[in-house]
């Protein structure tokens, strides 16, 4: 057991072990930190920031009012240091003859005296009454560490109040060990122990903490083998789901490439089928000029040098020949080459639909994610209907009451499609940018208001385009958005204003509306108001066709949204999206709120244009897709996907 107490305690008395983690040294007053890491005292205090330090090693923040020499002192150190400081100390001298001014090598040293002696004094020390049963040692022997347990066991502490005093006992009252000095004076009615009888009794506990380190480290080492097992099958599972996508890009490429090559070689077939019908269309047209040109010279010829019989003979021949020629007519050309429909081409979608999405445990797979799979069916572009270009609508924040974005997409359930509002391109200075649409009540003429150049497009119920109304204030840099019909009073929303016009485009006045949102979007209900859902005030003014602010709805206790499309059915209930909180809010006049549609499923991503049907079905579009809520249901389902251009403006009928 000594033994293992004297090896041990070389294993502790050696330097490294006894350096400072900051400065290098020996420690110099080590003081110990509640994480239990020591550093000298000087190394410590510019770390002290109002009150406080952390530690260097484990970062611990720990408060220190009294700086940091209020900290405890490592007496356990301090021992340590005095061992090694004494077996490191060169020329060691007799204590003994030093009191008396004589220089003389030490060859000894006595374990109770703590004293280095020479060779008389050991021998008058081993001789001496008082001294006769100390221990006194070879001094090699203790430098060498053999008696390293003795004199750790033999060391006393002595009190910082009474330096000459050793520590001996230990005051439960105050939790100190104290001198016999401390003990008379400020412990005396305190109650104290002996040193002896604190540690015996305090030691199991300390053994049973010990014992329960060793069960906290046996844990983390379980931990630690189970989170390199989960690193290990997360690695395998990411290297599958890695394959996955390598191998269903690689289908999908060979499936696209497929489809190029089938692409094209239609295209030959149809080319080639074309240029033969040209060739020999062609060849006909020749055919018919080398009989006209050979009428016209024998024709020339009897008409220069024929007989006057032979030019009267032979003219109802030529005639008829003429004639022949004349009929003539040529076969139809072959029909032109068919107008390229490209099933995926929308950066915009593609962007924002990405093509693989990631389901975390917990988490509900989004209903409205379509996959761009190569079954997929996409709707006809429009140019099979109408001939004419395509493209897409822009300013998806803007109050577009169509949609906030249209292209051809893939989704699987479709619309219908019904009939189109072509725009005339020479009829506008710019690229029209539809961004409102509006039903005038009773005649069912259709306006669209075209932010682009300033002016609204009439329709009839048919998609005849009838004409174009320009918008007030025409050169300002305002942007028209919105746009209502409450009776015969056409309101238009740009920016902060709200204008009022006649159904003939003649202005009324204009209003400025409260909040700074950059875009309004408005509804009317019947010929009462024109309803204005006012953004982040989320908040809905109403102002009557005369120009006064009639009410205001303001749910209660709702902030942190943003009101963007607003709609208002057959009972006066208000549908608003909001598109912060992405939700429908059904609100009354009153404010109160009625329903609030959120799905947990997450199908509401971007919910931005809402209009609602005579049985107060509820339509959203939102991105790609068009939800529909029915009145009595919460939940919502895909019933179509939005379609249209900025040349175009398509009505479908959605599927079920």
């Amino acid at each position: 057991m000594a033994t293992q107490s004297s090896t041990s305690l070389q294993d502790l008395i050696r330097e490294d072990f006894l350096t400072c983690k900051i400065c290098y040294d020996l420690y110099a007053v080590p003081k110990i930190l509640p994480c239990l890491h020591t550093y000298c005292l000087g190394c410590l205090e510019p770390l002290v920031e109002n009150g406080a330090l952390q530690c260097p090693e484990c970062r611990l923040q720990i408060e220190v009012p009294e700086g940091a020499a209020g900290l405890k002192t490592n007496f356990f150190i301090n021992g340590l240091l005095e061992l090694f400081q004494m077996k490191h100390k060169k020329d060691l001298e007799c204590t003994v003859c030093s009191n008396v001014q004589k220089v003389v090598a030490a060859t000894s040293r006595c374990l109770d005296c703590k004293d280095f002696l020479c060779q008389m004094c050991t021998q008058g020390h081993c001789c001496s009454r008082l001294t006769l049963h100390h221990k006194v040692v070879n001094l090699e022997e203790f430098l060498a560490g053999h008696y390293d347990a003795e004199v750790r066991f033999l060391q006393e502490l002595c009190c910082q109040s009474h330096p000459q005093e050793a520590l001996r006992f230990f005051c439960d009252t105050c939790s100190v060990p104290i001198c016999r000095d401390c003990r008379m004076l400020d412990h005396f009615q305190h109650k104290v122990v002996s040193m002896a009888s604190a540690v015996q009794r305090e030691r199991p506990s300390v053994e049973q903490l010990i014992k329960s380190l060793q069960r906290i480290i046996t844990g983390i080492s379980e931990q630690e083998k189970a989170m390199e097992e989960a690193m290990d099958k997360l690695k395998a599972d990411g290297e599958h789901v890695k394959e996955k996508i390598c191998r269903y890009v690689e289908e999908i490429t060979t499936y696209i490439f497929a489809q190029k090559e089938s692409a094209l070689a239609k295209l030959h077939v149809s080319l080639t089928e074309q240029l033969e019908g040209f060739r020999i269309a062609r060849k006909e047209l020749q055919i018919q000029k080398d009989k006209a040109m050979s009428t016209q010279q024998f024709s020339q010829h009897i008409l220069g040098v024929g007989k006057d019989y032979e030019i009267l003979y032979l003219e109802g021949m030529i005639r008829n020949r003429v004639e022949e020629l004349q009929a003539y007519k040529l076969q139809q050309f072959p029909s032109p080459i068919p107008e390229l429909v490209i099933a995926w081409d929308n950066s915009q979608q593609l962007s924002e639909a990405p093509l693989f999405r990631f389901v975390f445990p917990g988490q509900q797979p989004e209903r409205d994610a379509q996959c761009l799979e190569p079954e997929s069916q996409v709707l006809s572009s429009v140019g099979e209907e109408s001939g004419e270009a395509t493209d897409t609508l822009s300013d998806a924040d803007s109050c577009a009451t169509v949609s906030d974005s249209s292209a051809s997409t893939g989704w699987r359930i479709q619309a219908e499609y019904a009939f189109s509002f072509g725009l005339d391109p020479s009829c506008s200075r710019k690229k029209p940018n539809i961004t409102g649409i509006a039903v005038v009540p009773h005649t069912g003429q259709v306006l669209l208001l075209d932010q682009a150049n300033d002016e609204i497009k009439q329709y009839s119920p048919g998609g005849e385009f009838q004409g174009i109304l320009l918008l007030p204030d025409p050169d300002s840099d305002s942007l028209f958005c919105g746009i209502s019909v409450c009776g015969e009073i056409l309101a238009c929303s740009s920016e902060t204003h709200l204008y009022f016009l006649t159904l003939d485009g003649a202005f009324l006045r204009k209003l400025q509306m409260r909040g700074s949102e950059t875009s309004y979007a408005l509804a009317s209900y019947r010929d009462s108001y024109v309803a204005v859902s006012e953004g982040t005030l989320c908040s809905i003014s109403l102002y009557n066709p005369s120009g006064l602010c009639v009410g205001r709805v303001q749910p209660e206790s709702y902030h942190g949204g943003k009101f963007l499309f607003i709609a208002v059915n057959n009972l006066e209930e208000f549908v608003v999206s909001d598109f912060i909180k992405k939700q429908i809010v059904i609100m009354e006049k009153s404010g109160a709120v009625l329903k609030v549609l959120k799905p947990t499923s997450s199908l509401l991503t971007r919910p931005f244009s809402v209009c609602v049907d005579e049985d107060r079905n509820i339509f959203v579009v939102d991105q790609f897709k068009v939800i529909q809520f029915s009145s009595d249901d919460e939940t919502g389902r895909i019933k179509g996907s939005v379609l249209g251009s900025l040349y175009n403006i398509h009505f479908f009928l959605l599927g079920s």
